[in-house]
């Protein structure tokens, strides 16, 4: 737990990076500031003091404690070469091959990178965001978390837009929010995993979707409406949604009773391949056999596609190409005078058939 000055530093920063107090604003005295965070004078007394070392804040003599031209001071720093990186994830999955992709292009102009993750938290996003922006950083590839919700730290973003930081999103963009951006065609991914089921005969198909996430809602979207161009389909297909703080054991079990139930589906679409490998995990566990009796697709062709027993069908995620493009387009933004020089980039999805999928058997689909 830290301590507590420096839980005061903290949140007096998450103020000023809110907006909450403006350059040269007058804060609360320190018997107002000790009421509020219920520690001693002394305590407030150090919190204060560190801030002004820091130069977020400066006291005049008889007149309170104010706010700094913090801001200011950081535009005026001479460029470090550096780059803030944050993702929801940094150590699995498919991020270090996007990491891997950023690092080559800015290490060959020499930039650094600072790297930070938040587990999808809004949170965790809010502390690490203060973070970065109390660095000196030239600019930041952010990706969004929860972004199937409004920011509930748009007043931090407002804040990098508004002081020049140069800044893209990766994977998924905020609602409102214009900052040049790298994403998958999720839809698009979401309607070609669907049809190959269709087209291999399957007519009861469950899908699986993470929704406090643009790229789940955008790939269940892409579900529907494969559907929607099979009229003759009696079902618009079966769901199961669930959100990131959901625990494992509770999405295993929803799944678990949609297996057994007597008209059980015969395909399933997975939001990614980790869910993927669940499924096949719980299909093995229930003696269903894949791809004779369950057919399987993923998303994201990650290093998991590869090493199940039974090799996955997915929807490919081009990993280290769109870290590389995200150097690249960071590059421009920095020796851009507008963002609106910059391009976004859609990638197309594609289609990687493996061993998961099968034709379904006509007694199956009765």
């Amino acid at each position: 737990m830290l301590p507590k000055y420096k839980i005061v530093i903290e949140e007096i920063k998450s103020w000023l990076f809110k907006e909450q107090f403006l350059p040269h604003d007058k804060l609360p005295t320190e018997t107002q500031l000790m009421d509020k965070f219920n520690v001693s004078r002394h305590t407030i007394r150090r919190a204060i003091g560190d801030l002004e070392v820091a130069n977020y804040l400066y006291r005049i003599q008889g007149g309170g404690i104010f706010v700094a031209d913090w801001e200011d001071k950081r535009i005026n720093q001479a460029p470090t070469k550096t780059i803030a990186v944050l993702t929801t994830h940094i150590a699995d999955y498919i991020f270090p091959n996007i990491i891997v992709g950023i690092e080559k292009v800015l290490s060959e102009h020499s930039f650094s990178l600072v790297l930070a993750s938040t587990h999808n938290d809004v949170a965790i996003e809010r502390k690490s965001l203060e973070n970065l922006l109390s660095q000196s950083i030239d600019g930041m590839i952010i990706e969004p978390t929860k972004s199937s919700f409004p920011s509930q730290n748009i007043g931090m973003y407002k804040n990098i837009k508004k002081n020049d930081i140069p800044c893209l999103m990766i994977n998924s963009t905020y609602q409102d929010m214009d900052f040049p951006f790298l994403v998958v065609d999720d839809f698009k991914g979401g309607y070609m995993a669907t049809e190959h089921l269709l087209t291999l005969g399957h007519v009861k198909i469950l899908g699986i979707f993470k929704t406090d996430d643009k790229q789940g809602v955008n790939r269940m979207n892409g579900f529907i409406a494969a559907y929607q161009q099979q009229p003759s389909l009696d079902s618009p297909g079966q769901f199961i949604t669930f959100q990131t703080n959901e625990e494992k054991k509770e999405l295993s079990d929803r799944i678990r009773t949609v297996l057994t139930q007597s008209n059980r589906p015969t395909g399933i679409v997975c939001y990614n391949d980790q869910i993927a490998f669940l499924v096949i995990s719980i299909a093995k566990e229930l003696g269903i056999a894949v791809p004779d009796e369950l057919s399987v697709i993923g998303y994201d062709d990650s290093p998991i596609a590869k090493m199940l027993d039974i090799k996955l069908t997915t929807i490919k995620h081009p990993k280290e190409q769109m870290g590389t493009d995200a150097g690249n387009m960071i590059l421009k933004l920095i020796g851009s005078q507008t963002s609106k020089d910059i391009e976004s980039i859609v990638y197309e999805p594609e289609l990687v058939k493996r061993d998961s999928t099968k034709k379904v058997k006509k007694d199956t689909n009765r």
